[in-house]
């Protein structure tokens, strides 16, 4: 199987953890939630840049792509994990250790004379520890989620203490348990399934990376008027 090669094809680029991210994010900007604003679907690139150990590599190889030159905006997005201060400056230092301008604050964008505007935010988007599944968990579109996930919840603690099974990531055990007690979901990756109307995209939870995109990826004709 030949190796898939990244290219830059747009001026906005969003840098993401992993290709559930990607896939849930590229379905985000096409979703009916955004679109009133022709920049989420066709101004805006999604590339994953593998795990977080490697975004430095990434961004230092970013700047040999073709049409690096034509980036304008840089946004990167990953995971807080469980300690949310150490994934803001894990960033921010990858940014700076590669050139970029950057600030420790997630949600915020640095604007530069010399290279690309950039920011970052941290999935589930609250300003807290936690991970892109801990997101997915909130914007669940079936309407009973909370009564399926309680009994989720109540599968996962017997199994834990019958069973003596161990749930280290236990948000991915919840929301894979959920996707998979679906027909309709069942044996799909978390991007898939974004495609597959699994998430309510119009949901409060998504507000922050909403502003926090449409802040930073501004078209010129809207930065001159």
């Amino acid at each position: 199987m030949p190796i898939e090669r990244k290219r830059i094809v747009k001026r906005f680029l969003l840098l993401c953890e992993g290709k559930d991210a990607e896939g849930f994010l590229i379905n985000y900007l096409n979703s009916d939630a955004l679109a009133h604003d022709q920049r989420f679907a066709e101004e805006i690139q999604v590339l994953d840049f593998g795990g977080n150990d490697n975004l430095s590599n990434f961004l230092m190889n970013l700047k040999n792509m073709e049409n690096y030159d034509k980036v304008t905006n840089i946004a990167v997005i990953r995971d807080a994990e469980r300690d949310y201060a150490k994934a803001c400056l894990e960033v921010s230092v990858s940014l700076k250790k590669c050139g970029f301008i950057s600030t420790e604050s997630c949600g915020t964008w640095v604007r530069s004379d010399t290279g690309p505007n950039v920011g970052f935010m941290l999935f589930p988007l609250n300003n807290r520890e936690g991970t892109l599944e801990d997101l997915c968990l909130q914007i669940l579109s079936e309407t009973n989620n909370k009564e399926i996930l309680s009994s989720i919840d109540e599968f996962l603690v017997e199994m834990e203490s019958s069973y003596e099974r161990h749930y280290h990531r236990k948000h991915k055990n919840r929301l894979q348990t959920y996707l998979s007690s679906s027909d309709k979901y069942v044996t799909m990756p978390l991007g898939l399934a974004s495609s597959a109307g699994a998430f309510d995209w119009n949901n409060f939870a998504l507000d922050p990376l909403k502003l926090f995109l449409a802040e930073g990826f501004v078209l010129e004709v809207e930065e001159n008027s």
